[in-house]
């Protein structure tokens, strides 16, 4: 018996548990494999003959042994495991390994950003050229935040980027690089609300204790924390993400002053309620001209009927959609479909 094949086969009755092993398996493991489900047991010679190469028969068997895919019944003869049972067992340890990467995400990405979170730009800005520029220099403001950090949010480049992170993303708290959570208040541009992610996000976003606001017209988007850091970021001259990191308290605190007015101008957001139920013509209408930013008078005149009528309807339905805007009730009446 070969000596070194007599090792391979003994580790690989005893192996450490890896999810996915040492192999890299190419396409022609499909192949194999199914050549091994096609008879009660393969034996190496059996897969030679096939075509496949003797080493990655070796290999392809321990990496399937290792998965439990496969088991030996003897020396270099093989079983499937009934994949009825050995797939949905191999789905779920690469879900727990999945879930285990995402769970380590934001520690991992604290580590990275700190390390040049001791050694800010002697100038005290840093141009930012890409969305992964941008990402980097929040994650080195989060990690370098006391206890907060406050922000506005338009549509830039990056906050689209953020909107179509995945929601486990979302749900994470942003902590410091203490482990600290942070309190976060954010207040959204209501050109937001359109976006096909944004209740999903922001909900996610709630769950975590992030406080939310609305205001129309915010001039960039930005973060800014206790520790007198602030990242900007905008669209450039030709749409790009553009940003800015700044580490002068004088100019971050000018950027806070600027957050906290979007604050304070803000509305809170709430939950849109049951919409359902058909509306009349006439709340449609009133709706469709919301969204277009008319006036009650004007929508009066429009519908023929007087403005107290109009306003009366309009409150009634802002509550109806979970709106704290009548733009924002235009706008959510037509993302449901009701106008």
């Amino acid at each position: 018996m070969d000596d070194t094949r007599k090792k391979q086969r003994e580790d690989s009755r005893n192996p450490p548990p890896p999810i996915v092993g040492d192999f890299d398996l190419t396409d022609d493991h499909t192949e194999i494999y199914l050549a091994l489900l096609e008879a009660p047991s393969v034996t190496r010679n059996e897969f030679v003959r096939r075509g496949f190469e003797p080493e990655y028969v070796d290999k392809s068997m321990r990496a399937f042994e290792r998965r439990s895919l496969a088991r030996p019944l003897g020396y270099d003869v093989w079983e499937a495991i009934p994949p009825d049972i050995a797939l949905p067992a191999f789905a779920a340890r690469l879900e727990e390994y999945a879930t285990t990467i995402r769970a380590s995400t934001s520690a991992l990405s604290r580590s990275y950003a700190n390390r040049s979170a001791d050694a800010p730009d002697p100038s005290g800005y840093d141009r930012l050229n890409s969305v992964e520029e941008i990402a980097l220099a929040t994650q080195q403001l989060l990690a370098r935040s006391g206890t907060q950090v406050v922000g506005l949010r338009n549509n830039s480049p990056y906050t689209r980027y953020l909107l179509g992170l995945p929601t486990d993303f979302h749900v994470t708290p942003v902590r410091n690089a203490q482990g600290v959570k942070l309190a976060a208040r954010v207040t959204m541009d209501t050109s937001m609300i359109p976006h096909p992610r944004f209740n999903e996000v922001v909900t996610a976003r709630q769950s975590t204790g992030e406080l939310y606001r609305f205001h129309s017209g915010l001039p960039f988007s930005a973060i800014v924390n206790d520790r007198g850091l602030a990242v900007i970021d905008a669209h450039g001259p030709d749409g790009e993400a553009l940003g800015l990191m700044i580490s002068t308290p004088g100019a971050a605190a000018a950027v806070s002053n600027v957050a906290e007015w979007a604050w304070r101008l803000g509305r809170e957001w709430r939950l849109a309620q049951e919409t359902s139920g058909e509306l009349d013509a006439r709340d449609k209408r009133i709706l469709e001209l919301l969204s277009s930013g008319t006036t009650d008078s004007v929508i009066a005149k429009r519908l023929k009927v007087s403005q107290r009528t109009v306003e009366r309807r309009v409150r009634e339905l802002m509550d109806r959609l979970g709106a704290t805007t009548r733009f924002q009730a235009g706008v959510l009446a037509a993302k449901d479909g009701l106008i």
